[in-house]
């Protein structure tokens, strides 16, 4: 899916943006036990373990971020959340976008909505469209074998293409009104 997403707005990447998979599934993020509230911290030195450090240097590092959400059980994961809880200035203020997919048709998904209200407790910059992929529009068994997203229908796929090309647009306005320099999204 993060493949898929790329593609589609690879042709209106500005030469000074960079573009960087984080997977989650690869962080192994524990849920975080410090004792410390992310709200106060200031520099990733000053996080009580490694593992929050690191997180940190790899959040701060970019400027803004598109959010592949998936939904279980009518909201999105819970390593998800997790992952937040681990810092608040890292995420403050910075352009982001989501892409919510599951199971249910599209109106019946709303763990985009649900991470949304999350990012706005941290200011962060959202275009006004939230994505939402059903993936019972798809051939399941390729998208599984890696042949990116197969939607059954043509239609789908370029209406999908083109909310997440539009919605990217509001990112890259999020990266300017924030005097952010776009030199890593």
């Amino acid at each position: 899916m993060a493949n898929f997403i790329i593609d589609t707005i690879k042709k209106n990447v500005p030469q000074d943006v960079s573009l960087k998979i984080v997977d989650l599934a690869e962080r192994k993020l524990p849920t975080s036990e410090q004792s410390e509230i992310p709200l106060t911290i200031q520099s990733p030195e000053l996080y009580s373990n490694e593992l929050a450090t690191r997180w940190s240097r790899e959040i701060s590092s970019h400027d803004g971020y598109i959010f592949l959400v998936p939904e279980y059980n009518g909201s999105y994961a819970g390593s998800l959340k997790s992952a937040f809880d681990y810092l608040y200035n890292e995420w403050s203020g910075k352009a982001a976008m989501i892409v919510s997919y599951g199971a249910r048709p599209v109106e019946m998904l709303n763990g985009g909505k649900h991470f949304s209200d999350i990012l706005s407790q941290l200011q962060m910059k959202l275009p006004s469209v939230l994505l939402k992929i059903s993936v019972s529009t798809m051939d399941r068994e390729k998208t599984a074998s890696g042949e990116s997203l197969v939607f059954y229908e043509k239609a789908v796929e370029d209406q999908v293409r083109s909310d997440i090309s539009n919605a990217w647009e509001g990112v890259l306005k999020g990266l300017q009104v924030s005097n952010v320099s776009p030199a890593s999204a």
